[in-house]
């Protein structure tokens, strides 16, 4: 099953509001450098002229402006699944929680598939984020420890 324009266009704006109205919180807690927040970049980037030619609508455009759209979904749903991972006291903010349900139930991107994107989402993303922290704990563990004991 594939996911129709219409609804990546939707998830992929709503997204984008989220993300602008919370950057203070992505830029503290994802960590750099990120492949999936670079490709983002270069990616919103690229829209931008795109997105001037789509009015009037043509079809070249059109599809520039699906792929770009298909392409953030996938980055998005790594930056918020990293958020989520890092600051997982903090409530998902909606966009977040609709992209991640989206992503993980609507058949585009199923766990062992070969892609990146979900190698990342449900394997490297969590063991990266785990090992960081036990590092973390481990450090302030002997920071706290006084030297010979």
């Amino acid at each position: 099953m594939t996911t129709t324009p219409p609804v990546l266009r939707s998830l992929c704006a709503a997204g984008l509001r989220c993300l602008a109205a919370n950057a203070e919180q992505y830029d503290r807690l994802i960590v750099r450098p990120n492949a999936f927040a670079a490709h983002f970049a270069v990616t919103v980037a690229m829209l931008a002229p795109t997105a001037a030619l789509a009015n009037p609508p043509t079809a070249p455009a059109h599809e520039q402006l699906d792929d770009a759209a298909f392409m953030l979904v996938e980055d998005m749903a790594a930056l918020f699944r990293e958020r989520s991972l890092r600051a997982p006291e903090d409530a998902p903010h909606e966009p977040e929680r609709v992209l991640l349900e989206h992503f993980e139930r609507c058949g585009e991107w199923l766990p062992a598939d070969g892609t990146t994107i979900t190698d990342w989402y449900y394997v490297r993303l969590p063991a990266l984020v785990l090992a960081q922290l036990l590092r973390r704990t481990e450090a302030a563990t002997r920071a706290s420890c006084p030297p010979g004991s």
